[in-house]
């Protein structure tokens, strides 16, 4: 599994929320996307969003203290080819959900909208149309 995490603002800049992104791939290499909206960077979001995953032998992230405290010794927390591949979602995330696009007007006016958006981008994304 390959896991980040980018933030955004809803309303105003001073209200970041977080979106946890997660691809876990499958031994046949499928790949399947997850995602969790929060308030707050936190082990406690983290652990939320775990509950949601499915169970894997490693996890491939950053050098966010969570992962660690989450994931333990299955956290592999250095840069490589994988992190292009979380990287790429991160940025089609951007591309396709205009309310994470960085210096725009286009910021969600509240967090029901943000995670209306994100849920339809990841079933499309599941599904193969992105």
């Amino acid at each position: 599994m390959i896991m980040d995490e980018l933030y955004t603002f809803v309303e105003k800049k001073s209200q970041k929320y977080y979106v946890w992104t997660s691809i876990a791939i499958t031994k046949k290499g499928e790949r399947f996307y997850f995602y969790h909206l929060s308030k707050r960077k936190t082990v406690d979001e983290l652990f939320d969003f775990n509950l949601s995953l499915p169970k894997v032998n490693r996890v491939y992230c950053d050098e966010n203290f969570a992962y660690q405290n989450i994931y333990g010794n299955k956290a592999i927390q250095k840069k490589s080819k994988i992190t292009n591949v979380i990287e790429n979602l991160n940025s089609q995330l951007r591309d396709k959900v205009s309310y994470l696009v960085r210096r725009t007007k286009a910021h969600a006016k509240s967090p029901l909208w943000l995670n209306y958006r994100l849920a339809i981008f990841f079933i499309a994304k599941n599904m193969g149309y992105y």
